[in-house]
């Protein structure tokens, strides 16, 4: 081919370049970078900022990041108390009834007699006892010198040994040792711990399957379908005589723990009971229904209940 092609004069070369460093420039000022670093360095004067070019927004986490603080949350989340009842279902009532059981109907009737009783005992003056009142034969009975076995009289009309206070009551029939108390004391404390760990982890199986109850209503409930492992009873609880009163309500439990033979022992008072198991108010009755964890404690209790009986029986046959 001629080379003559090739060729071009001086005056076309210098059209061209200068086209081309225009069209350049052209491209440089109408091209802006997509960068939001550099987005308001290019922005046209006439332009106004505004509060939307403040706004920072949040980076999208990443999966590596939303399994860290995954892991950093605690594994055991309380959602509520384990022992709150769930909130009803339905309408509420601005003054709402109170449920009075039959056993706390007949304890506050008891009270209201003993306080009448005891405003007419304040009321009447004492009479003097003149010693011609007194019987001979009871007179003789001072004088002599056999000692006569103490006794009391219960508000039943019974007689009680002098052993029976009113913080051990009548109807105890085993001794409040200290080992056995506190043998009492570790297992209600880690039966509580084991319940409360099971209502943190789920709270629906927990409540299918509790560790203990409280009171006599849950007791006695137990007992007839034979759950209950172990019974402990208050030995301060309140005299209450009469049907369906305290008393009449504690010899069924005994009964019932006769009949399938479940143990039961009267270890410690209703106040010792309620700070063993981190109640404001006092507990008289406690049913074990599972002792799984703490066997060793449960065997050696039942041990330490029968040296406890027969120390019992030893002490009031004098």
């Amino acid at each position: 081919m001629s080379e003559k092609v090739n060729l071009i004069d001086q005056s076309t070369y210098n059209d061209r370049r200068n086209r081309d460093t225009d069209e350049g420039k052209d491209a440089a000022t109408r091209i802006t970078p997509r960068s939001s670093k550099f987005k308001n360095k290019h922005r046209k004067p006439e332009q106004q900022a505004s509060l939307l070019d403040f706004v920072v927004k949040p980076r999208p986490k990443s999966q590596r990041q939303i399994k860290a603080r995954k892991l950093q949350r605690p594994h055991l989340t309380i959602t509520r108390s384990s022992y709150i009842v769930n909130k009803p279902k339905g309408k509420t009532r601005i003054d709402p009834k109170k449920k009075v059981t039959k056993l706390k109907r007949s304890v506050r009737s008891y009270r209201t007699l003993k306080k009448v009783e005891r405003d007419i005992a304040e009321q009447e003056p004492e009479e003097e006892i003149q010693p011609e009142a007194i019987p001979v034969e009871q007179r003789v009975q001072e004088l002599s010198l056999v000692e006569i076995p103490p006794t009391k009289v219960s508000p039943q009309g019974g007689e009680t040994h002098s052993i029976h206070s009113r913080r051990f009551r009548s109807y105890c029939d085993n001794c409040t040792r200290p080992r056995l108390k506190e043998l009492c004391l570790n297992l209600l404390k880690d039966l509580d711990r084991f319940q409360k760990r099971a209502f943190a982890k789920n709270e629906i199986k927990a409540r299918a399957h509790p560790r203990l109850v409280l009171g006599f209503r849950e007791a006695l409930a137990r007992l007839r379908i034979d759950k209950v492992k172990l019974l402990i009873l208050a030995t301060d609880c309140e005299i209450c005589p009469g049907e369906s009163g305290l008393d009449e309500t504690i010899e069924g439990l005994k009964f019932q723990c006769q009949q399938g033979k479940v143990p039961y022992c009267f270890p410690l008072v209703r106040r010792e009971l309620s700070y063993a198991l981190q109640k404001r108010a006092q507990i008289s009755c406690v049913a074990i229904l599972d002792f799984d964890g703490a066997n060793a404690i449960f065997a050696d209790l039942l041990i330490e209940l029968e040296d406890a009986r027969a120390e019992y029986k030893r002490r009031t046959a004098l």
